[in-house]
């Protein structure tokens, strides 16, 4: 994926701002318990009340690579506000995905990723396409 489209899922990480109200989540089908969870918490409110059905190889990709990058923080601070906004970036991130129509490749490649330094090689690897 590009490194804007990486930069803007990022920055909605470093929003400090309180989450807005929960908006209703149209999902594929969930998962599983895990899953489901986060997407029931995972609300993004819109200005226009339009909502992303993500797919569900896309949330398990947004999924892991919220987790790779809350794990990847060494600043207990940082670490804290991504953990705060985790539901935000999963969204996000999951909405890209679907969008822009990540490959299965990239997405395992994602999937694959143990550090930030992972998913940024991935980011270079499969690059989204300009629309």
């Amino acid at each position: 994926m590009k490194a804007r489209a990486f930069i803007v899922c990022w920055l909605a990480a470093c929003d400090f701002q309180p989450a807005p109200p929960a908006a209703p989540l149209v999902v594929e089908k969930p998962i599983d318990a895990a899953v489901a969870a986060v997407v029931e918490d995972a609300g993004v409110a819109r200005p226009d009340a339009t909502v992303i059905a993500v797919t569900d190889a896309c949330l398990q990709t947004a999924t892991h690579i919220a987790d790779v990058l809350i794990a990847s923080q060494t600043d207990e601070s940082l670490k804290s506000s991504y953990e705060t906004a985790r539901d935000r970036i999963v969204r996000a991130t999951a909405e890209a995905c679907t969008t822009q129509n990540w490959t299965p490749d990239a997405q395992k490649c994602f999937a694959q990723a143990k550090l930030e330094a992972d998913l940024h090689a991935c980011e270079k690897k499969f690059p989204t396409k300009a629309g």
